[in-house]
C-alpha cells in the first residue's frame, strides 16, 4: 500500500492508534478526585446526543456506569453491539443493551435495570450532559442528555441524589494528557494536507465544489475519520454565506474565501483556518490580514501559565490601535467537542478574563479585527482570519501547525 501511495503522490494516512491504558488510568484518576471533591458516589455518562464525554469516559461510544470506587461499567449500544462487547475496550465489565445489536437502544431502561440489579442506587449520582458547562459542552447551553434516558435513571436512584456531572468532564478533559495532544497534532497534519490541495486545485473559473471536493478527498487520504470544510466566499467588503456543503459557482477574480477545517481523527477535533483571495488582494485586505497575525503573534506569546485570558486580551487588542475598529480574541477549547473556554463574537467574556491560563490545555486561536466600515459587528465581510490549533505548556504557547502564516493568492494572470 505504501508503494502504490507513493506512486499517487497520496500522503500516507495518520496512524493514530486507540489511547493506552495509563492514558486511561490518568484521566480515571482525575474523573474520581473530581468526584470526591463534589461528594459524587457515581457518575453516568450517556452516548445521546453528545459523544465527546462518551469517548473521554470509556474510549468508545456508550453508556458508562463510573463509580468513585470499584470498577465501572459500559452499557454498548446501536447494530451489531452485541458482537462488540467481544471487543477489548477499556472497561471489562461491559454488556449490549439489546441482545440483538439494536439501532434503537433503551439505554435509559437498560441502565436503570443495571443500577438495580447492582446495588448501585440511593447514592448522590451525578449525571453528565445535564446542562452546558464554561468548559464542557459550550455550544449546549441546556445541556444534551435525553430527557427520557434521564427520567428512567433518576427513578432508580432517586431523583433527590441525582445532579449535573457535565463540570466533572469538563474539568477532567480540559488538561490534556500527551497522547490527546498528539492527536490533535495529527489532527491539523490532515488540514494542512487539505489545505495543501486547496491551494493546488484552486483556479480563476474553477467551480467552487471541485476545490471543495479536492480538500475533502485529501482530508481522506490522509487518515481523517470524519470530514469538515467550512467555506465562506463572496467579493470583499459583502456578506458571505458559510457553506459546509459543497459551494456553487466558480472562483472570480476578487474572490475572498474565508476556509475553516475541523477534520477528525477519533472523535478528537483539531482546527485550521486559512484565508484565500483569487488575484491580488486589496491593500486594505493585506493590512488586516497582517494585523491579525500581529495578533496572532502576540497572544501566543501571551498565552502562559502564570497569566490570566484578561491578559491575552489586553494584548490582542492592543493590535488594533485606537481609532480602527476592535481585535477580538477568538479562541476556544479544542480535543474532544470544544472543552474549553468559548471566546467567540456576542457572547459575555467577562467572567473568563480572571480564569488562570493552565499548561497542556488546548486551543484553537484566530484573533480578527472587527473593522469599523463593517455594517454590523464581527461579519465575514471583511474576513481574511488565519487560525491555528495551539498548545499551552509550562514554557509557553505553541503551534501545532507546521504551514506558513500567509494569506493563499490564486494567480490569475
Amino acid at each position: 500500500m505504501r508503494g502504490v501511495q507513493g506512486i499517487l503522490g497520496i500522503p500516507a494516512p495518520v496512524d493514530e492508534p486507540m489511547f493506552s491504558t495509563a492514558e486511561r488510568d490518568r484521566r480515571w484518576g482525575r474523573l474520581r478526585a473530581l468526584m470526591d471533591e463534589q461528594g459524587v458516589e457515581l457518575l453516568i455518562v450517556l452516548p445521546a446526543w453528545v459523544t465527546s464525554d462518551s469517548l473521554y469516559i470509556a474510549d468508545t461510544i456508550g453508556v458508562t456506569i463510573f463509580p468513585r470506587e470499584g470498577d465501572p461499567i459500559l452499557i454498548l449500544g446501536g447494530e451489531h453491539s452485541n458482537y462488540a462487547v467481544e471487543r477489548p475496550h477499556w472497561i471489562d465489565d461491559r454488556m449490549s443493551a439489546s441482545p440483538f445489536g439494536s439501532t434503537a437502544p433503551e439505554y435509559g431502561t437498560v441502565t436503570s435495570e443495571v443500577l438495580r440489579r447492582r446495588g448501585l442506587v440511593g447514592r448522590r449520582t451525578a449525571i453528565a450532559g445535564l446542562r452546558g458547562d464554561e468548559y464542557s459542552s459550550v455550544r449546549q447551553p441546556e445541556g444534551y442528555a435525553p430527557h427520557t434516558t434521564v427520567s428512567r435513571i433518576a427513578e432508580a436512584v432517586g431523583a433527590e441524589n441525582v445532579v449535573d456531572g457535565t463540570a466533572i468532564l469538563g474539568r477532567a478533559r480540559y488538561v490534556k494528557g500527551v497522547e490527546e495532544i498528539a492527536r490533535l497534532a495529527a489532527g491539523v497534519r490532515v488540514g494542512e494536507a487539505s489545505l495543501a490541495a486547496m491551494a493546488a486545485s484552486a483556479q480563476e473559473g474553477t467551480a467552487q465544489a471541485e476545490v471543495f471536493g479536492q480538500m475533502l478527498l485529501a482530508q481522506v487520504r490522509a487518515g481523517a475519520d470524519v470530514l469538515h470544510v467550512a467555506w465562506a466566499p463572496g467579493p470583499w467588503g459583502s456578506m458571505r454565506h458559510r457553506y459546509v456543503t459543497p459551494p456553487p459557482g466558480v472562483l472570480e477574480r476578487g474572490m475572498y474565501v474565508a476556509t475553516e477545517l475541523m477534520p477528525e481523527i477519533r472523535g478528537y477535533q483539531a482546527q485550521v483556518a486559512q484565508p484565500m483571495v483569487i488575484g491580488p488582494p486589496s491593500a486594505r485586505a493585506r493590512e488586516i490580514f497582517e494585523r491579525n497575525a500581529a495578533a496572532f503573534d502576540i497572544a501566543l506569546e501571551t498565552m502562559r501559565p502564570g497569566k490570566r485570558w484578561g491578559d491575552v486580551f489586553a494584548a490582542v487588542e492592543s493590535v488594533a490601535g485606537t481609532d480602527d475598529g476592535h481585535m477580538l480574541t477568538l479562541l476556544h477549547g479544542r480535543g474532544l467537542g470544544n472543552d474549553g473556554p468559548l471566546l467567540i463574537p456576542n457572547r459575555d467574556r467577562s467572567h473568563v478574563a480572571d480564569m488562570p491560563i493552565t499548561a497542556n490545555t488546548t486551543f484553537v486561536l484566530k484573533p480578527f479585527l472587527e473593522v469599523p466600515e463593517a455594517p454590523v459587528p464581527s461579519p465575514r465581510t471583511h474576513d481574511v482570519t488565519w487560525g491555528d490549533t495551539v498548545v499551552v505548556t509550562e514554557k509557553g504557547a505553541e503551534r501545532l501547525g507546521t504551514r506558513p502564516r500567509e494569506l493563499t493568492v490564486i494567480d490569475t494572470t
